[in-house]
């Protein structure tokens, strides 16, 4: 797998470190879309948009621990139907009665299909938040609530519940955060992007010139990248 994406990058005239993140990247891949599905996703691939976060690192992020819904909330499972969709668990009466019981409260379901991730392209994901009920939402929540399904699918996976034990602004980072290396002769440029590589700010801003500008764009950088003397590397 690894050797067939190379391929197929060098032909495109890119070159990348792999070593950061294509283990995980090539796995999600293997593991979430078909063979034909990768191929046409192969031949399209853009340097910048393969970039993903997959959902084992969003919940790594935050050190999730999955729980089991209608235990932790004492709710009826005989109340849902097989396959039941997170917005059904949301209105539930029953869940929110048990919410209100133990002092808690939920946040707005989110989407990442309502704003540009770095997931954007291969899986949506919808989540939402529970808090105690005297903390705000700028607090670290109890828990969250999350349901996934690849991008090419129309069936969502199980709703799953975890308990959050690490501070949700890593979440919302993975989302749309990267950092990247650009390395062209003994020269490393260090970009970060926080709103999913629409905008690249440099970080070592006192190594920037005409071509490796302060800020730039993602065309910007997708023309720095098919210079074959120009490497990325994934920082983070």
């Amino acid at each position: 797998m690894e050797d067939f994406l190379r391929n197929k990058l060098e032909k495109n005239k890119y070159k990348i470190n792999f070593m950061r993140y294509l283990n995980s990247y090539g796995e999600f891949l293997k593991e979430n879309i078909s063979p034909d599905e990768m191929v046409e996703l192969v031949a399209d691939i853009n340097i910048l948009e393969s970039i993903v976060t997959d959902s084992d690192l969003l919940l790594k992020s935050i050190q999730a621990k999955e729980e089991d819904i209608f235990k932790t909330f004492e709710v009826n499972p005989d109340e849902f139907k097989e396959g039941y969709s997170i917005e059904e668990l949301y209105k539930s009466k029953d869940f929110n009665k048990k919410l209100k019981n133990k002092k808690l409260k939920k946040s707005p379901i989110e989407e990442t299909e309502d704003s540009e991730t770095f997931i954007e392209n291969t899986m949506d994901v919808k989540f939402f938040l529970i808090h105690e009920k005297n903390k705000s939402a700028l607090d670290k929540p109890e828990y969250i609530v999350f349901q996934t399904k690849k991008k090419v699918d129309t069936k969502w996976s199980d709703v799953k519940l975890y308990s959050v034990n690490d501070d949700i602004k890593n979440f919302y980072d993975k989302l749309t955060n990267k950092t990247v290396e650009l390395k062209k002769g003994d020269k490393k440029y260090i970009y970060f992007t926080s709103n999913s590589c629409k905008n690249w700010q440099i970080q070592n801003g006192e190594l920037a010139d005409d071509i490796f500008l302060e800020l730039m764009d993602k065309e910007q950088i997708k023309m720095l990248l098919k210079d074959k003397d120009v490497l990325i590397t994934i920082i983070a």
